[in-house]
């Protein structure tokens, strides 16, 4: 019983009422001025800015939007970093570094996506039929040890797939370094 009722139940029954109060208590004091939300840090990662970072024109573009989310800068500013690359001969190494890096992002998701249907092993799907009478089809799936086996040789095949393109990427990583 919480002290609201206890004073309600003695103002019933007639007896005294104890009142408790607190001292030197001043709560939390909010500051003065503009509030910032605490949502603005994490909104700003997310958000594009009006004005690119690197050369302060407005980013207003299609592909604007594109740039930053995949570069962080404005369409120009890439088209001159690429322009650089050219010049010195270093794109095609950083076009490749973006194609391996794609690969291996595509590898490691099938990776994942076989190991999953590894540990899932035999699966049940319940599926309903009519509703009103609750009748209902239910299919069972069983994992073949051949099936396993051929994910597991699938499996080996992708590591040695993903260890050989993480090479070449670290090579790729080094003549950019390099120049």
């Amino acid at each position: 019983m919480n002290s609201e009722d206890r004073a309600l139940k003695n103002i019933l029954q007639g007896q005294p009422v104890t009142k408790k109060v607190m001292v030197g208590y001043e709560g939390k004091k909010q500051e003065s001025g503009d509030q910032k939300s605490r949502l603005t840090d994490i909104m700003a990662g997310v958000r594009m800015p009006w004005f690119c970072p690197k050369c302060d024109k407005i980013m207003k573009k299609n592909l604007d939007n594109k740039m930053w989310r995949l570069y962080q800068h404005c369409f120009d500013c890439q088209i001159e970093e690429e322009h650089e690359l050219r010049s010195k001969g270093l794109f095609k190494q950083w076009e490749d570094r973006k194609i391996l890096i794609n690969k291996r992002s595509i590898i490691e998701g099938q990776i994942k996506e076989i190991e999953e249907f590894i540990n899932m092993g035999d699966t049940e799907v319940v599926e309903p039929v009519n509703i009103d009478t609750g009748y209902v089809h239910v299919e069972k799936y069983e994992l073949d040890e051949k099936i396993k086996k051929e994910a597991e040789e699938a499996l080996v095949s992708l590591d040695a797939a993903l260890t050989n393109v993480n090479k070449t990427i670290k090579k790729l990583d080094a003549e950019l370094e390099e120049n």
